[in-house]
């Protein structure tokens, strides 16, 4: 189904939110929403752009946009049997008629899954937590992974990223906030344009106590798998550790800003590398 062009011109002049978009027809914000995928995503995964079918006809995506509500969640499935979303988004108006997004999360379904929660909750772990499953922990950081990942992800963040501040740049909507979960999120955040509202007080603290002779640097001395030596050269490296909580106070997510359009260098980990070697 083709969104029909005078649903087009209305956006960013009578829709500009996500709460006006929640109140279309149904056919219409689901494509709209849908848009939000790489159009070669969805035909590597045989989903249907079309009907937003998986390759066996059930419905690939399922989508939670009431009309009267600020948000809206999007799960891709590559498959009705599979455990985990290929893609989820989850983003929200804010009170300033600004956007945040609050989830995105891209799994690749072949790769192996750690169950590292012991709640099986699919929320993000913070550090300390009593329902982190360390045995399974351990085993995601030696597969490459980083602190909250089930699965291996597909390197399309940055790509989505772009296609929703298309899509909020045509709702007329200037400014995207996120609240990164881990210390990875943040850094991956400041590499696609994103600068600190708040926070970046604690990021620039934190790589200065990971310098040689810095008190983070120095705690790094094998007491847990997940603070060995040299873990402080890299991202993933760094944001397990905060995970294991080597730091004095607890890791609060800082508030980051992007202007659709426009890409600031806020840095606090020059000539970061992810892991070594880089994935």
């Amino acid at each position: 189904m083709l969104i029909p062009d005078e649903v087009i011109r209305t956006l960013g002049k009578e829709i500009t939110s996500l709460r006006g978009v929640n109140r279309l027809p149904v056919e219409i914000k689901e494509r709209l929403y849908a848009s939000l995928i790489p159009p070669d995503l969805l035909s590597g995964y045989r989903i249907d752009p079309i009907s937003l079918s998986d390759g066996e006809g059930h419905p690939a995506f399922e989508f939670d946009f009431p009309p009267e509500k600020r948000f809206v969640k999007i799960h891709l499935k590559r498959s009705a049997s599979d455990v985990d979303p290929l893609v989820f988004i989850q983003l929200s108006d804010t009170s300033y008629n600004q956007v945040e997004f609050e989830w995105i999360i891209i799994n690749d379904p072949d790769s192996e899954r750690f169950q590292i929660n012991l709640s099986d909750s699919a929320q993000f772990l913070p550090p300390g937590s009593e329902f982190r499953n360390v045995a399974e922990e351990i085993r995601a950081m030696k597969a490459g992974l980083a602190p909250g990942q089930v699965r291996r992800g597909l390197h399309r963040f940055p790509e989505i990223m772009e296609l929703v501040e298309s899509f909020l740049s045509r709702l007329n909507i200037h400014l995207v906030y996120g609240y990164p979960y881990a210390y990875h999120n943040a850094i991956e955040l400041e590499r696609i344009g994103y600068f600190y509202g708040t926070g970046k007080e604690l990021m620039v603290e934190i790589d200065q106590d990971f310098q040689p002779g810095g008190k983070l640097s120095s705690r790094l001395d094998g007491s847990t798998p997940f603070r060995q030596p040299g873990m402080e050269k890299t991202i993933r490296g760094r944001s397990w550790a905060i995970h294991d909580g080597i730091m004095d106070k607890p890791w609060i997510c800082p508030m980051m800003i992007k202007m659709i359009g426009q890409k600031k260098k806020d840095y606090t980990f020059p000539d970061a590398i992810y892991l070594n070697p880089r994935r």
